[in-house]
């Protein structure tokens, strides 16, 4: 019987290179930001809620979703925020919903995860074999994300904090992957939890 896992963790946490180890092993993985940009393309229902909420300069000229405009009104403002999330949020957790419940009825004997940022929040933990969370220490996370997307310190700190704390966020977990070291340190993690699923 196929197992499926919640994978979560904070913005800058490392997610895409855990991925990456779990691909490596032969693991099927599954990215919930996909499926977000999924339900906001171009003719989607997503898409059309979100201009009616926000309004067309949240477009490019292609009639594309500018990503960056739209981050820029939501992570400032709590509210603009919950009308986002509002929209996006059930879209995305049919999709969701669906891929674990073809998972779970497949005959293959496979581990599968699904990267889910927002996994707490939307509450999956019931649908899923365990939740893994991918802990970094805040003063990590901050560096990490400030030099990653070029931000100011207030800015970064802004997106850490719309999120869940990742101390929150390992405490709920069933596993977690601390991230807070080097490369090795993380491919010993790894081996550990593989070990136990």
């Amino acid at each position: 019987m196929s197992k499926i896992y919640g994978l979560t963790g904070g913005i800058a946490a490392g997610k895409s290179t855990i991925l990456d180890f779990f691909k490596t092993y032969g693991c099927k993985v599954y990215d919930a930001d996909q499926i977000a940009r999924q339900v906001v393309e171009v003719g989607s229902v997503g898409l059309k809620q979100i201009v009616e909420k926000f309004g067309q300069e949240i477009l490019n000229s292609d009639q594309t979703l500018n990503r960056q405009k739209l981050a820029g009104i939501v992570f400032s403002d709590s509210e603009q925020l919950q009308n986002l999330n509002n929209i996006t949020r059930p879209l995305i957790k049919k999709r969701i919903l669906k891929i674990i419940a073809d998972t779970k009825a497949s005959d293959e004997k496979t581990i599968s995860i699904f990267e889910i940022p927002l996994l707490f929040e939307g509450g999956y933990q019931p649908y899923f074999d365990g939740i893994i969370t991918i802990y970094v220490n805040e003063k990590v996370q901050l560096k990490r994300l400030m030099n990653r997307n070029n931000l100011t310190k207030e800015v970064a700190l802004d997106r850490i904090n719309s999120q869940m704390s990742m101390s929150e966020k390992r405490d709920r977990a069933d596993f977690v992957i601390d991230n807070s070291g080097d490369l090795t340190h993380l491919a010993d993690e790894f081996d550990k939890l593989i070990s136990q699923l």
